[in-house]
């Protein structure tokens, strides 16, 4: 397990150089891993918040969000391998614009299952990570996205640092028995 935790750390290193000398790479994977989130929530909405009711409206509301989440996830997970510059900064506020769109569903959905009774706390975290998620993308495309890409990356490499040293430090030490006698 040790091994595991120093490995982590050497790895959040090399992600955090990564981030550090190419933050436009990242920010197009980090594009790619978002739209695999999305379609992944499309597909948990259809599956699985959708069957919760059978008021026509709250199915709908489902269905429109999961739609919109399927598209956008693909679109997220296809287009990138095609684009230029330009067409990322408009996938990037497209998925930014998306996420605004699922907040706003996202709480109607919410108001819907607390007033049949549903427990809710999950869902009002996801909201709130979501906004701030889009509120982000916003910024990404611009120089200061760049700059807190760069930001992430030197918090990911001082991280990265601490964990393999607090492992180091908290290290099983093996020690020779010695054999005390006492003084006759």
């Amino acid at each position: 397990m040790k091994n595991a935790n120093y490995f982590l750390g050497i790895m959040m290193v090399v992600v955090g150089l990564m981030m550090l000398m190419a933050a436009e790479p990242i920010i197009q994977v980090l594009v790619i891993v978002l739209g695999i989130s999305a379609l992944v929530e499309g597909v948990f909405v259809l599956t699985s918040i959708m069957p919760l009711s059978n008021e026509r409206a709250f199915k709908i509301e489902c269905a429109v969000r999961a739609t919109i989440s399927i598209v956008i996830g693909l679109l997220c997970i296809i287009l990138p391998l095609r684009m230029a510059t330009l067409a990322w900064q408009v996938m990037i506020y497209t998925f930014a614009i998306y996420a605004l769109v699922s907040v706003v569903l996202e709480i109607v959905i919410v108001w819907h299952l607390h007033s049949e009774g549903f427990p809710v706390k999950r869902h009002i975290i996801e909201i709130a990570t979501t906004l701030v998620l889009a509120l982000i993308l916003f910024v990404l495309p611009t120089s200061f996205g760049f700059t807190l890409i760069r930001i992430g990356g030197a918090l990911m490499i001082l991280a990265g640092v601490i964990t393999a040293f607090v492992t180091w430090k908290n290290r099983d030490i093996i020690l020779e028995e010695v054999e005390v006698k006492d003084a006759e």
